[in-house]
């Protein structure tokens, strides 16, 4: 098979849906030697990262620098140009961000992560949800196959796209287990404690700064925990700010945290996982999720975790979080306070975080993603998911 990719979100700044791509492309060229990859990869700007895997035999980087909301007005509006003129022709073709591309021939397969663009489509990016928003219920129906990142987004496209069930494979995310671990080397978690001016305890949720991620309700949160609890751990932000997230700042101000909070931005892959490994606690609290990757790798790291109570972090965590009504901040500030408070409870919810991850491999995610490309391309049977 001639299979096509569009990798374009892996150029950094890489969010979730740019890591879940990285992941899932080093993952299928590690199982599968046999098939040629075409990586379509388009940015005006940046340059092609160095990444081992785009060198296989198998492999061929189509790199474009085209201007990235023309080239959607062209998809959207002209339907044109087709991808064959950047990639030839292929197969099967796979937009892991969700971005239908006009195509001549050949399958398609799109992943779709989560529908919150279409439940709330002021929240969310001109170039990223209001984008799909727009295209997307018109063009969903000429695919072949929809990948759902869980049984909730499946739901979800279900309803709001008027998809038959039986169109949509639930493929789960996975945790990159050589880098998301417990890490014990003391003299490497200081330094990167220095490099970010981080407290030897804290609390961490990771995320893209935005309204539907909720950090607002979590300064909230924080405030009322610093009301029952004398001197708690600092809150450690890690994330790049997206679509309305100055507002944080003027509501950490309000609520007299700044010197309780600390905003580390963007933060590398390399940096990460040690970043994890130092953080008392990991709190999630978003109000819409399709699947919730921060949570995972905090669990892979044996982070005992607060996760807000939404039907995809239901289905991740399991039972081994503490669930908690994102918009019940009081709550959130109790649920904090007996994690910190109690080391039992904390080692604990740790060796359940390490078991329950253990679910969640990207080799998994990549061979269920391939048998799906056989199944549309070659007639195999289909796996049970």
């Amino acid at each position: 098979m001639r299979i096509g990719i569009d990798a374009s979100s892996i150029l950094p700044i890489r969010t979730g849906v740019g890591n879940y791509t990285l992941n899932l492309l080093n993952s299928l060229l590690r199982v599968d030697e046999n098939n040629e990859y075409i990586i379509f990869m388009n940015s005006y700007s940046q340059l092609t990262p160095e990444l081992p895997f785009l060198k296989k035999p198998n492999v061929k980087v189509k790199r474009f620098h085209i201007i990235g909301p023309l080239l959607l007005h062209l998809w959207r509006f002209f339907n044109a140009p087709p991808i064959e003129l950047f990639v030839n022709k292929v197969d099967i073709f796979h937009s892991p961000a969700g971005i239908i591309i006009p195509q001549l021939k050949g399958k398609r397969v799109v992943t779709i992560h989560d529908l919150y663009f279409m439940e709330h489509p002021e929240n969310t990016d001109f170039l990223g949800g209001r984008y799909l928003y727009h295209t997307l219920p018109h063009k969903i129906h000429k695919v072949d196959k929809i990948i759902a990142v869980s049984h909730s987004t499946k739901s979800a496209i279900v309803k709001y796209l008027k998809v038959p069930p039986e169109k949509i494979t639930v493929i789960y995310e996975g945790v990159d287990f050589t880098r998301f671990r417990r890490i014990y080397d003391k003299a490497t978690l200081g330094l990167i404690r220095e490099e970010y001016c981080l407290p030897s305890q804290f609390i961490l949720t990771v995320t893209t700064i935005e309204p539907r991620k909720n950090i607002e309700g979590l300064l909230f949160a924080y405030r009322r925990l610093k009301q029952i609890l004398n001197n708690p751990p600092k809150l450690v932000v890690v994330g790049r700010k997206g679509l309305k997230g100055d507002k944080i700042t003027e509501t950490i101000h309000q609520l007299g945290l700044y010197r309780d909070v600390i905003f580390t931005g963007y933060v590398s892959d390399d940096h990460l996982p040690l970043i994890y490994n130092n953080a008392l606690v990991f709190v999630f609290p978003s109000l819409s999720e399709g699947f919730g990757l921060p949570v995972l790798e905090a669990m892979a790291c044996g982070l005992p975790v607060v996760s807000s109570d939404i039907p995809a972090l239901r289905e991740i965590a399991s039972d081994v979080a503490v669930f908690v009504d994102p918009t019940n901040y009081y709550l959130m500030a109790e649920k904090l306070k007996e994690l910190i408070i109690s080391h039992k409870l904390r080692h604990q919810l740790q060796e359940k975080s390490l078991q329950q991850a253990r679910h969640f491999s990207w080799e998994s995610c990549a061979r269920k993603t391939l048998h799906l490309y056989k199944e549309i391309t070659l007639g195999v049977r289909p796996q049970n998911h």
